[in-house]
């Protein structure tokens, strides 16, 4: 008679059970061994992507710096001024009255203006061939704009490059832009400036590298701008206090012929402070 024969049905019920468990250790074995395997190649491809991203960062920063030593060193070739950090000369709106009474000569001692008193209304967002009230461009400085002036005596072919670079950055990352002809000479007799609230840099070449960095370093949210009025979205819409002023020279009172709003401003404008006025 075998030996199972001679088991009893308890013993054979034992010898299952453990048979069993024998198998279910094993399967968890193999489970354990699976998640550990998993959390090894989880483990080395996140530290792989990390170390991809920290060189990726690193590699970024070498870059960012090499291009901004090469922009130093090419200042004095193109005839450029370090970029200034003027004085805030604050805010504030000006009513039609004031306006007709204070041409920009009168109201900014240091041209072309960073900061200051200003028209209630801001232009839109664009690169143009007629000139713009600096005046009303100074609001939107106060919004985070960066501007960009070229006088009639700059060379065709950097203004060409100077437009098209201009209207490259709007239509990319940086919206809050305007590229407008100057009237008259510039400071030092430099045929371009780069202003942003409370900085301005001067040119007789325009270099593509050197409007870039004024642009990443002063552009909205980078900028100095006052905080409760750069964070405004970008004027690319004509309304709510934006003019269009299309093909034709925008210039209030005493410059030009535009009347200005009968209140000083159009219904969205701000009184400086992120706030309609009362």
């Amino acid at each position: 008679m075998s030996s199972s024969e001679n088991m009893s049905k308890r013993e054979r019920q034992k010898q299952r059970r453990e048979a069993k468990l024998a198998q279910q250790r094993a399967a968890q074995a193999r489970a354990r061994r699976a998640r550990l395997l998993t959390f090894v190649v989880l483990g080395a491809v996140l530290a792989a992507l990390v170390g991809a991203y920290v060189v990726q960062q690193q590699n970024q920063r070498n870059r960012e710096a090499a291009r901004l030593a090469s922009v130093q060193e090419k200042l004095d070739e193109l005839g450029c001024t370090e970029v200034q950090n003027l004085e805030d000369a604050g805010a504030g709106h000006l009513d039609g009255q004031s306006l007709a009474q204070q041409p920009p000569e009168a109201l900014y001692p240091d041209r072309p203006a960073t900061s200051g008193q200003h028209f209630g209304n801001w232009l839109m967002t664009g690169v143009y061939d007629e000139l713009m009230d600096e005046r009303a461009l100074v609001h939107n400085l106060e919004h985070g704009y960066v501007l960009g002036y070229y006088t009639d005596a700059a060379p065709e072919d950097h203004v060409t490059a100077f437009k098209e670079y201009a209207q490259e950055q709007i239509d990319g990352k940086f919206p809050k832009i305007i590229v407008s002809p100057w009237d008259g000479e510039l400071p030092d007799q430099a045929n371009f400036a780069y202003v942003a609230w409370n900085h301005r840099q001067m040119c007789d070449e325009f270099d593509e590298d050197v409007f870039g960095v004024f642009i990443e370093d002063h552009h909205s949210g980078a900028g100095d701008a006052p905080p409760a009025e750069k964070g405004i979205s970008p004027h690319l819409e004509e309304g709510g206090g934006t003019i269009d002023p299309g093909d034709e020279p925008f210039l209030l009172p005493p410059l030009g012929s535009q009347a200005p709003p009968d209140e000083g401003m159009d219904d969205g404008a701000t009184d400086g402070t992120g706030e309609p006025p009362s």
